[in-house]
């Protein structure tokens, strides 16, 4: 069954809105999310406030922290379809002085006949703007899950004529936000492709045009396709940018078990777990049968024996707490804030919380956690009310919870430069 049959376009009447509400929702999680593309017109949601002058002004802030660094990670620039060497894509960044996506196209039309500029880290610098991306994934992973990988911001855009590394297939749903020109999107089934090999990375696919969905929006619509549709963007050259959410779907529950109790078995295996050799009586008989494990193996299982409930379900919930403390994003954005005693703080924002639990295995622990990062405090200290309070939307004088305790403050400024904080201004509510 090609996409043909299977994507769902909306059909609302001109001037009415589509409203991304509950029932919205349920409908995609049961019948849309991974399974089939969908195409929304004149969408009714937050995310339009990211508009092509937002976006502009996300890419010439992280393109200034990219210049300051000297390093254009986060970038891919491509000119007639050919990626640019890394040391010359700091030069065709976007300007404050370009004023507009606009502005900047004008720049680069002038220098190069087809062009695409790709960024993938403007989570990094989309301070104002977060709120808008995790109200609209709050509702998304209520119905589906939360990811056990993340979610990620990218943008596309330039005058080029189809995605520069050909027809491919991601590990990740997208969700596409046009907010200049007409966007095109060519998708095939994976049975489809399976059949014919020949469409991985391919440019010339007029064959196989009839196999395939054309997908088409414009500012203020949105397109959905599932992580198992290979694709192609395609334009005839006129100018387009289209910023787009893709949530990854490529990693199994029992990674995420594995990866939770690596750093147990690290911790109680001690010196024996950094052993590069292992010590053996025999290493078979000489029929070829392998019938003894090592005394290392057999001291492993005794270790995996004596390990509580407790200490399972503290680590699992720890892991749990740190994963979903990013929100479900690979990267949150985060402002360097120095703390101290005198200083008056706040959250950054009041839909990002700084999680936090308490131990199971120590007692009077507490562990606090934002955006991937975890420290620990003591029940009794003034680092768990501080946290609390917070959470609770007040500023917060820092003398007024603790002024001595150097591992209060070192901990508080570990979730600072998660950018979990803030800080608070005499007047007003201006934040750094």
């Amino acid at each position: 069954m090609l996409y043909l049959t299977l994507t769902a376009i909306s059909t609302t009447l001109p001037g009415m809105k589509t409203m991304l509400d509950k029932k919205f929702w349920r409908n995609f999680s049961r019948n849309i999310w991974e399974k089939k593309a969908l195409v929304l017109r004149n969408v009714k949601s937050g995310l339009l406030e990211i508009t092509d002058a937002e976006v502009f002004d996300l890419l010439v802030l992280y393109a200034d922290r990219c210049r300051k660094l000297n390093d254009p990670t986060g970038f891919k620039f491509f000119i007639d379809g050919f990626k640019a060497e890394e040391e010359d894509v700091l030069q065709v960044l976007p300007e404050k002085q370009d004023k507009s996506l606009l502005g900047y196209h004008a720049r680069m039309k002038a220098l190069f006949p087809d062009y695409c500029l790709v960024c993938d880290e403007l989570l990094q610098v989309n301070h104002k703007k977060q709120h808008l991306l995790t109200e609209f994934t709050d509702e998304l992973y209520r119905h589906v899950g939360f990811p056990n990988r993340f979610s990620e911001m990218g943008l596309y855009l330039g005058n080029y004529r189809k995605t520069p590394f050909g027809v491919h297939v991601d590990s990740c749903g997208v969700f596409s936000f046009p907010v200049a020109g007409v966007k095109r999107f060519r998708l095939w089934e994976p049975q489809y492709v399976k059949k014919n090999p020949s469409l991985d990375r391919a440019f010339k696919y007029e064959k196989h045009k009839k196999a395939s969905e054309l997908l088409e929006a414009r500012p203020g619509d949105m397109t959905y396709w599932p992580s198992s549709a290979w694709h192609i963007a395609e334009s005839d050259g006129s100018f387009s940018a289209t910023w787009s959410l893709g949530v990854w779907v490529d990693q199994p529950h029992k990674e995420m078990i594995s990866d939770s109790l690596k750093g147990l078995l690290a911790q109680k295996s001690g010196a024996a777990g950094n052993k590069v050799a292992t010590q053996f009586k025999k290493l078979h008989s000489d029929s070829g049968e392998v019938s003894e494990l090592p005394k290392a193996y057999l001291q492993t299982i005794e270790l995996l024996q004596r390990l509580s409930v407790e200490e399972l379900q503290e680590t699992f919930l720890k892991s749990w707490m740190q994963h979903i403390s990013s929100q479900g994003f690979k990267t949150v954005p985060s402002a360097p804030v120095e703390i101290s005693a005198k200083s008056k703080i706040r959250l950054r924002s009041k839909n990002s919380l700084i999680l936090w639990q308490h131990s199971l295995t120590s007692k009077g622990v507490v562990y606090f956690s934002f955006g991937g990062v975890t420290v620990a405090g003591k029940k009794s200290g003034g680092l768990f009310k501080l946290v609390r309070d917070l959470n609770h939307g007040n500023p917060c004088m820092v003398s007024q919870y603790f002024t001595r305790s150097r591992s209060d403050l070192r901990a508080l400024q570990t979730l600072a430069d998660a950018g979990a904080l803030s800080i608070e201004k005499d007047k007003g509510l201006n934040r750094q």
